[in-house]
Formats: structure tokens, sequence, C-alpha cells
């Protein structure tokens, strides 16, 4: 008599060589510990089975291209990994690939009991069902109180668009680029005028490591306050000069998720439950990536909270014009500032 287990192995056998199972994309700082994590699991499945998914993990960092850049443009749906696990409002959330495939129920959430409370109340779980989003990649404050001076602690995302602090904040980016994420947070709550009163401000974009190195010295291109992700904030050098400002109103979000086929969920369910158990959710949280699952303890600063774009908010937005659109009034305006 054929056994559950059986059965998925013999799904997972219809599958065809050239078939790729699993495309995992992780934050830099954590690929070599979600590689190193899942690759056993891998190869435990593959014991079991006699089947050696076809998975592919990138491990290098920085801007590059791979082979399955365009992945998200695929016109069928069988030319799509089953899993993908990926980060930021990317390619995945591109209208042409939620219209052509996400809407259309291809995709099925792991989460079908509790999620981390904090992020249930903030609205991380797809109320659709869709996507899966298992992790978050965190924006906090990093404020240099030697170069603050007498003007007051940032408190909250508002603070950064105040007169107080023109060319006094320095972003992550690099080379006149800033990142994407916190440009769509402050134009959804603040729009256009916004993110002019944020070009204001920003007196440049630099790699986080370089934020982490200057805020801890007396270099002195640094500035008053840094928006940073919070893996770098923590990787800084202890100095009593320099303090952690998690935001009241909770850090900006980047979304580390995975798009998984309903079709794939019961064969694949060791690789799922690997990327969103508790054991990689430890891991992740120890390296300042914070988990959603229910029995992580992400160890955060007391009171601390989490913003999120909201579901309706995307799901009504082109993400990719949005993304472009935001870039556009904010370069537009961080380039002409001062001008007359």
């Amino acid at each position: 008599m054929e056994t559950p287990k059986d059965k998925i192995f013999s799904e997972i056998r219809q599958s065809t060589r050239s078939k790729l199972h699993l495309l995992a994309y992780a934050a830099c700082q954590f690929k070599p510990t979600f590689k190193e994590h899942l690759d056993p699991v891998l190869d435990q499945y593959s014991k079991e089975s006699g089947i050696k998914l076809n998975s592919y993990i990138p491990m290098g960092c920085g801007h590059y291209e791979d082979e399955y850049d365009g992945v998200w443009s695929a016109k069928s749906i069988d030319d799509f990994p089953d899993i993908v696990a990926s980060m930021g409002f990317g390619d995945f959330f591109r209208k042409e690939f939620v219209d052509r495939f996400v809407k259309r129920g291809y995709f099925r959430t792991a989460w079908t009991g509790k999620i981390n409370e904090q992020f249930e109340n903030a609205g991380f779980r797809d109320p659709d069902g869709w996507y899966t989003i298992y992790s978050v990649f965190p924006y906090v404050m990093l404020v240099d109180k030697r170069k603050l001076g007498n003007r007051p602690m940032p408190r909250c995302w508002s603070d950064m668009l105040h007169p107080r602090f023109q060319d006094g904040v320095i972003i992550n980016g690099s080379e006149g680029l800033v990142a994407e994420a916190p440009l769509l947070y402050f134009f959804r709550e603040h729009g256009e005028t916004g993110l002019i009163q944020l070009a204001a401000n920003i007196r440049e974009s630099w790699h986080p490591a370089q934020m982490a190195r200057a805020a801890a010295s007396s270099n002195s291109k640094g500035t008053a306050v840094y928006i940073i992700p919070w893996f770098w904030a923590q990787a800084r050098s202890p100095s009593t000069d320099v303090q952690l400002v998690w935001p009241e109103d909770g850090a900006l979000t980047s979304p580390i998720y995975l798009l998984i086929k309903e079709s794939a969920r019961a064969v694949l369910k060791p690789i799922i439950e690997c990327i969103t158990g508790a054991e990689m959710g430890a891991k992740s949280a120890q390296a300042c990536f914070p988990s959603l699952n229910p029995d992580v303890d992400n160890k955060l600063p007391e009171n601390a909270s989490f913003k999120w774009l909201g579901w309706e908010y995307i799901k009504s937005n082109d993400l990719e014009q949005l993304k472009a659109y935001t870039t556009e009034v904010f370069s537009d305006a961080w380039r002409n500032k001062g001008k007359v």
C-alpha cells in the first residue's frame, strides 16, 4: 500500500530533470548561514527519496546578474521554480508577474497557523495567502551624539523631515543611489512633499559598513544621523557617543519571503519547514533579520515595532512604477537642492 511519503516521492519524481525546484536568494550577510542550514536538509531529502532536488542558492554579494534574473518573466507557471526565496520589493512584486501568476492562485503561503504576534498585529500576513513573509530586513537610525549637538534626539521617522536636520543625514545607498524601500515608506506616509523634505536633509548615500565605521569614529565626513540596516547598526564598534534609535513608529522593513507553488507544498514540505522553521528563524534573528516564526525570540530592543507598507497598498499599486517615481522625485529634489 502506498504511504503518504511514497506519494510525495512519486510526485517529485514526475518533475523533469531540468526542473528547478528551489531558487533561493538570501540577504548578503546571512547567505552562508542560510546555505549551511539548508544544505543538510536537501541532502537528507535526497537520501530518503533517492531524488536530488535541483536547487540554486547564489552566494555572491553586491549587484550582479545570474541566469535566473529573468525568471519572473516566465510565460508559463511550469517554467517557474517550485519555491522561490527572495527579498525586497523587486521583480516578484511586478504588476505583470502578479497578474500572470500570483493573482491566479498558483502560490500558497506556508503560514497556516500562528506567526509572531508582533508581525501579525502589524499586518505582515498576506490576507490572500499568496506570499509568505518569513523574515524582515529592518532599517533603524544610528545617531552620533557628538555631531547631533543641541538638536533633540530623533524619535520617529517624521523627524527626518524637519529642517533642523538639513544636510545632517546619511542614508543607505551607494554612488548617488538611495535604497528604494525607505523612499516607498516616506512617500506612502508623506507624499511628494515628504520626499522633497527628506532630500533636503540627506547629505550623502553610503554603504552601511561605511556608516557603521564613521558613526563610531571621529571621521569628519560623518554626520549626525544615519538611516541604516539594523544588521550594520549592531555591527558597529561600541561607543558611548553613538546611540541606536529604534523609531517609536517602527523600523522600516523590506520583506524576506517565499513564493511556494500550491502544487509543491506537500511535495517539498521539508524544505519549506526548514526555511520557515524555528531553527533557521533563530539563526536569522541572531543575524538581525527578525523571524515571523512564533517560536523564535527575536531579541529586539524593548518596545521595538515594525512598519509595513500594507498589502492593500502593495497590491493596488504597480510597485515597479512606484519605485521609479519615488526615486525620480527624491533624486530631482536631492540634485537640485540649494539651487535658486
